[in-house]
């Protein structure tokens, strides 16, 4: 059975934290094979930080999310052996990812350069906070730093409100989307053509482009976003946008003809509004008598009124209603696997969907260097090479006990 389109592909995962590891985690889910290259000791920086301090048994919430469909290797790149053996992993790979800051990659000998002069086919994907050159370079990519470069903060909330972040990682997430669509990328270009080339991808990139319309209205007419006195959801957007409050909830209204729904409501002052530009001349004054109506009803009997005029319209929900949601389930994003150390786990599914190659998760997020021995192997080195890089701590293997524990590769 075919394991997905990218099934045959050779990944080395050389990142940390999320951006690079949710990105190779997605080419694992497409079917390849991707080797975490993890230091030797306690592993990659996520298996000892875990956001919410979440943790199931010995991995925690953070690492589980972003490393499935992996293979670990555990070694010690600052020792001449541990050089050989990711040499040799570089000669039979068909793509390398890192996401170190600017200069790391040199001193471990994994830059774009040394991995070309040892495979020219090579697809390599590194991923930096601001861009491998300029002033910023050397700045640390950290999610909440580039939200507050990208401008987008004060597009969020009311005026009387200071700056407010959105409240998840997304500068992080659209730079593993963004590493994943050049890799793809390169490798087809590799297939047309044999030659392999670098992907560089960096956050305060991905960021912005995520607000392509909004720097777009700026760049072009020079409009900035405006906050409201209300909370509207979006400041380019026309009235009702927004999230109101019903009778046993929350529920979000999206754009639509004002005077629609003020037949929807029976309000003869939103009847009035028939021109579009009214959504956005009367913003605040909107929202007031929305939101002092629709508390009246609950979020179900408004869904289902505003169903009648075609007004889009959603209820807000928390974690629990989500995965709850009969679609949800229909689309197989909450699925089940086992560990052998956490037990049954509840994960998301893969968001893509593929008619010949559907992407499946083969593997369980790894334990510090659970394929070292096999991958070795599997490269040319014999058993005996192996234990005894194992009782020197040059290469680690968490499920065979304690052994020497090296420096940390990063």
């Amino acid at each position: 059975m075919v394991n997905g389109p990218l099934d045959g592909i050779t990944v080395l995962d050389f990142s940390l934290a999320m951006s690079g590891p949710f990105a190779a985690q997605k080419l694992g889910d497409m079917g390849a094979k991707v080797i975490k290259i993890e230091p030797t000791g306690d592993g990659e920086w996520h298996r000892t930080r875990a956001a919410g301090d979440a943790w199931v048994n010995k991995l925690n919430a953070s690492f589980i999310s972003f490393n499935r469909n992996k293979e670990s290797l555990s070694v010690d790149l600052k020792t001449a052996e541990g050089k050989l053996i990711v040499e040799k992993l570089i000669q039979q790979a068909d793509v390398v990812l890192q996401n170190f800051r600017p200069g790391v990659a040199q001193r471990l000998g994994i830059d774009y350069e040394s991995c070309r002069k040892l495979n020219e086919s090579i697809v390599y994907c590194s991923i930096t906070g601001f861009g491998e050159t300029g002033p910023l370079a050397m700045r640390p990519g950290q999610d909440l730093v580039l939200q507050g470069y990208s401008g987008a903060m004060w597009n969020i909330g009311t005026r009387h409100d200071p700056p407010l972040p959105v409240a998840m990682f997304v500068a992080d997430a659209t730079s593993a989307h963004m590493a994943v669509e050049g890799i793809l990328a390169a490798l087809f270009y590799r297939e047309r053509t044999g030659k392999g080339q670098k992907v560089e991808v960096n956050m305060l990139n991905a960021v912005m482009d995520m607000q392509i319309q909004e720097l777009t209205v700026f760049l072009t007419t020079g409009i900035k976003p405006v906050r409201t006195e209300e909370p509207l959801a979006h400041s380019l957007l026309t009235a009702p946008y927004g999230i109101y409050r019903t009778k046993d909830g929350y529920m979000t209204l999206s754009i639509g003809p004002i005077h629609v729904l003020g037949e929807a409501l029976d309000n003869d002052r939103l009847r009035s509004f028939t021109k579009w530009s009214d959504g956005m001349e009367h913003r605040d004054e909107i929202y007031r008598i929305v939101a002092e109506i629709l508390p009246t009803r609950t979020t179900r009997e408004w869904i289902e009124l505003l169903e009648k005029y075609n007004y889009w319209a959603g209820p807000v929900y928390d974690y629990d209603d989500l995965v709850r949601d009969p679609q949800v389930q229909h689309n197989r994003m909450i699925v089940e696997l086992d560990h052998p150390t956490e037990g049954r786990l509840k994960v998301l599914g893969i968001p893509i969907g593929f008619s010949e190659t559907p992407g499946t998760i083969r593997h369980y997020p790894p334990l510090v260097g659970e394929q070292t021995v096999p991958i070795l192997e599997s490269i040319g080195f014999s058993r005996e090479q192996i234990n005894d890089w194992l009782e020197r701590g040059i290469v680690h293997d968490e499920t065979r006990g304690e052994t020497k524990k090296g420096e940390d590769n990063r």
